[in-house]
């Protein structure tokens, strides 16, 4: 929830980049240039007051003292405008004022956000702090190799220019230009380097209006052209030594080279340090980040701060179960239910592996764990990943630029790749399908509207959201943006917080559409026509790698008893806890769809109808334990049947498969219920009506079953 933040300073530029900064992190931000009387400005009702010094006209620590005095508990940031004036400050700030950090301009401002997060919640967990020092200082290292680049960028905008006047009537020349000043001014003005995003912005304008300009008025353009560069350079070389400065005050250890963040983050869990050194190790090689857990309740906090791709938990020897038990606990957690898991043991025994697969394992690794199994069990588990991190793709031919962006959201818990050749781009988005694109506008040899328009024609990307990235705000240029296709727009210089805001709200807006279409409301599973699609696409893969594949088709016993005498209502709420329990429930590759009613369908891939058979009647005897209530209040339990095919044994095709299943579910009714079969033995009646005449107790009498059955 956001805090309110009074922020008083003279400066007002300052004020307003800061506060945008605090405002896009959901802060509620007053403004005020002087000191008022404490009473004046609601002092009460605050969360924090950042307080800069000297303010003009006013003692800012008298103006504190009377604010203490008063009774204002809100915490304060004291601002300092410059080193000296700190050192100066920091001998007459006493106890008494209760100030809770001091800082010195320069401030990079969405980093000094960061500071401010972190001193309106303190109680943040270690690995949460862990997690926000590690961006600043990936965030920083771009900022600091872009500050030492920059007067190279200035000096080749430069030499474009020279050329450009040398060749008045080359529309290429003064399209170079235009093309430079645009890089810089948005990777500048992302990074911090306001003064010199302003001048760029003013240079690449009055390039873009010089081919409608007479002889006369482009002499004039080019001189103002060439003051502007002028002030850029003088503004590069001063923001450049106040950035040094900003990154000095962050004391944070900026590495010489930005961090490359992996694409994958997967959690291990052992309390083997020595082991878990290797896989750290490994990781690194594989570009994959290992978040380490030693114990369960540190996996769980680990978990919770770090946007996960899977987990590899350690099978303890002495007490497996309780390793099984964190699988569920973390496949439980909000985000989590489709968490690939995977279990590494040293020793593995049967019933283990079995546990494992109810757990929800879809590997199972023995140690020593080398390199190249690490990569493939990594690589496997991120492939069958459904419903997690989202994948975003930026394409900007300024690699800066790019690589700031993927920075801000892979701190947010996306999976992000960046393109600076728009030429591979359907090449890579093959290999790499997004869920969202962020695409430059101006690209060498081809534009962003062109790129969209090519998408746009192939039915795979029709639907994926587009958010292109400009500088040109124009009415045109907004227009063309949606003429192409385009979902929206973000101007460069980007704003750290408006970027997010908006990727969110598109891949929330992406993933509701879809779900809505493929999804059954009142279960969360897939809708028939959606799982069928799936299935049709398991037979295909097993058909040609020449594996096999089992279905299960289930059906809620006695429903319409249930529905009859606890109430539609009651009858739905079987269904959704039917739902989220085998959402819960096995792998994360496995099937789980509404086939109709009160009609289920499971697929195992790469399993036997055996191995499936143990895994669904675990999920029965949990299914069987729940407790629901009826309308008026009543407390009962109910149970499923269940029928198993195998592919090849039991057919070659979906029909055949899906028959199977259905006979086979017709025996279980007929045996009784609250059972699975994987057979054809035909059934007696006599030895079934002792279990028939149990089961309608346990239901309180419920009818026969359906008609169709």
């Amino acid at each position: 929830m956001g805090k309110k933040i009074l922020l008083l300073d003279g400066d007002l530029q300052f004020s307003k980049l800061v506060s945008s900064v605090l405002e896009g992190r959901g802060h509620n931000v007053t403004v005020s240039t002087v000191a008022s009387h404490p009473g004046d400005l609601s002092v009460g009702e605050l969360d924090l007051i950042i307080l800069s010094s000297p303010l003009p006209n006013s003692d800012d620590l008298e103006w504190l003292t009377q604010l203490r005095q008063e009774g204002c508990l809100a915490k304060v940031i004291l601002v300092a405008n410059n080193q000296d004036h700190l050192h100066h400050l920091k001998p007459k700030v006493s106890k008494d004022l209760s100030v809770s950090l001091m800082v010195h301009k320069p401030l990079i401002p969405y980093i000094f956000g960061a500071q401010v997060d972190r001193q309106l919640d303190p109680d943040q967990s270690e690995a949460a702090n862990q997690k926000m020092k590690d961006f600043e200082t990936m965030f920083l290292a771009l900022v600091t190799k872009y500050a030492r680049v920059l007067p190279n960028r200035i000096g080749e905008l430069s030499q474009a220019i020279e050329k450009a006047k040398a060749n008045p009537g080359d529309p290429d020349m003064t399209g170079e230009v235009r093309g430079l000043a645009h890089k810089i001014k948005g990777t500048g003005g992302s990074l911090g380097f306001r003064l010199v995003s302003e001048c760029m912005g003013f240079i690449e304008d009055a390039a873009a209006a010089l081919p409608d300009m007479t002889h006369e008025e482009q002499l004039i353009a080019w001189a103002e052209l060439d003051r502007k560069l002028v002030e850029a350079q003088l503004a590069g070389e001063l923001e450049c030594q106040e950035i040094a400065q900003a990154v000095s005050n962050a004391d944070v250890k900026v590495p010489t080279a930005p961090h490359n963040p992996a694409m994958t983050r997967i959690l291990v869990v052992d309390d083997d340090k020595q082991f878990l050194d290797i896989i750290c190790a490994l990781g690194k090689q594989r570009l994959v980040d290992i978040v380490r857990a030693s114990n369960h309740k540190e996996a769980i906090e680990q978990a919770v701060v770090y946007p996960l791709d899977a987990a590899l938990i350690n099978v303890v020897p002495a007490d497996p179960e309780s390793s099984f038990r964190l699988a569920r606990s973390i496949r439980e957690l909000p985000g989590y239910e489709n968490l690939p898991l995977a279990f590494i043991s040293g020793q593995a025994l049967v019933k283990d592996r079995v546990e494992a697969a109810h757990a929800g394992a879809s590997l199972y690794l023995d140690k020593p764990l080398e390199s190249d199994a690490l990569e493939k069990a990594v690589q496997h588990l991120v492939n069958i990943r459904q419903g997690g991190r989202p994948r975003i793709l930026v394409c900007d031919d300024d690699e800066f630029f790019a690589n700031t962006v993927a920075l801000v959201l892979r701190n947010e818990g996306m999976i992000v790749r960046t393109l600076n050749d728009p030429s591979k781009i359907l090449e890579t988005m093959q290999e790499y399908p997004p869920e969202l694109m962020l695409l430059d506008v101006m690209m060498p040899g081809v534009t962003g509207f062109e790129v969209c328009r090519m998408l746009r024609q192939i039915p795979r990307w029709q639907d994926l959201p587009i958010i292109f990235l400009t500088g040109q705000t124009g009415v045109e240029a907004r227009l063309e943006a949606f003429r192409s296709g385009g979902d929206d727009y973000l101007p460069k210089p980007v704003v750290n917080e408006e970027l997010l805001t908006r990727v969110s709200v598109r891949l929330d807006r992406a993933r509701m559409l879809k779900d809505r279409s493929d999804k059954d409301t009142t279960t969360g599973l897939l809708l028939r026509r959606a799982f069928s699609e799936q299935l049709s696409a398991i037979l295909a893969e097993a058909h040609r790698l020449k594996t096999t594949f089992t279905i299960c088709l289930l059906d809620v016993d006695h429903f319409k008893k249930v529905n009859d005498t606890y109430g539609h209502l009651a009858g739905d709420k079987v269904l959704a806890g039917l739902g989220q329990l085998l959402s819960r429930r096995f792998r994360v590759d496995d099937l789980r769809g509404r086939w109709g009613g009160e009609e289920f369908m499971l697929t195992f891939k790469r399993e036997t109808k055996a191995t499936m058979l143990l895994a669904v009647n675990r999920v029965l005897d949990e299914f069987r334990a729940i407790e629901f209530s009826g309308d008026k209040g009543e407390v009962f339990h109910n149970s499923f049947s269940g029928g198993i095919a195998e592919y090849p044994i039991d057919g070659e095709s979906v029909f055949e498969l899906v028959k199977v299943a259905d006979a086979r579910l017709y025996l279980a009714k007929k045996r009784g219920r609250k059972m699975i079969v994987v057979d054809d033995v035909p059934f007696v009646e006599e030895e079934v009506a002792d279990v028939e005449s149990q089961g309608r107790v346990e239901a309180e009498k419920p009818s026969e079953a359906k008609a169709s059955h």
